[in-house]
């Protein structure tokens, strides 16, 4: 009798502390899950879906003097022509490169483009995106007239000039020699507003310079 007693009370103790133990697995498997999901998924995150992520970074951003951006050298090329042409076609050679260096120094100056098309092409424009006339940096681009060179030996030339100006790994080598100007007029009209904050450092041919 002793005996079927015990073994009664073994089995109910059994059956209840069965349940508790699965009760106390299930718990625990809930607090592990929940650890889990708070965890960041980022294994099956791609490039692109990084990318367009809203997290900002506050991390300063560590930038050079003046932001890079593409640039296609045979554009760059012939804006540099157009404009030694239309500025300088009748000009020595020497005044052909001063113009060069001109635009060369603005692309490198923080104060302006850093390209020479956006360099040669900067001017105040209207709602429809032309420019307005006689408010250009280089005149011959909103002076009402065509801005077509007229072909012959003249503009070959100027083409070669500038490719080579563009091209060389001389050039940073050379002395500039309009002394570092960023401006210029003709020597035939009155002096502009501005030539009286800027510093003249030479005449060549009919262009006065300034930095």
């Amino acid at each position: 009798m002793f005996k079927i007693l015990a073994l009664s009370i073994a089995i109910t103790i059994v059956m209840v502390m069965y349940p508790v133990k699965v009760v106390h697995q299930i718990a625990d498997a809930r607090v592990n899950t929940t650890q889990l999901e708070l965890k960041p998924r980022v294994e099956n995150i791609t490039l692109k879906q990084h990318l367009e992520s809203p997290i900002i970074n506050l991390e300063p951003r560590q930038t050079t003097w003046k932001q890079k951006e593409r640039v296609y050298p045979q554009d760059e090329i012939s804006c540099l022509a157009h404009n030694i042409y239309f500025e300088a076609a009748i000009e020595s050679t020497a005044g052909k490169l001063a113009v060069a260096f001109v635009t060369h120094n603005r692309v490198v100056d923080n104060n302006f483009p850093n390209t020479y098309c956006k360099v040669i092409y900067e001017a105040a424009v209207h709602t429809t995106g032309f420019p307005k006339r006689d408010q250009c940096q280089f005149s011959w681009y909103c002076d009402g007239k065509h801005d077509t060179p007229y072909p012959g030996k003249n503009w070959e030339h100027i083409q070669g000039l500038a490719k080579w100006f563009y091209q060389s790994n001389e050039r940073d080598h050379l002395r500039d020699i309009t002394d570092g100007a960023t401006h210029y007029h003709a020597d035939y009209i009155d002096n502009p507003r501005w030539s009286k904050y800027k510093k003249r450092t030479v005449q060549i041919d009919r262009h006065i310079f300034y930095r």
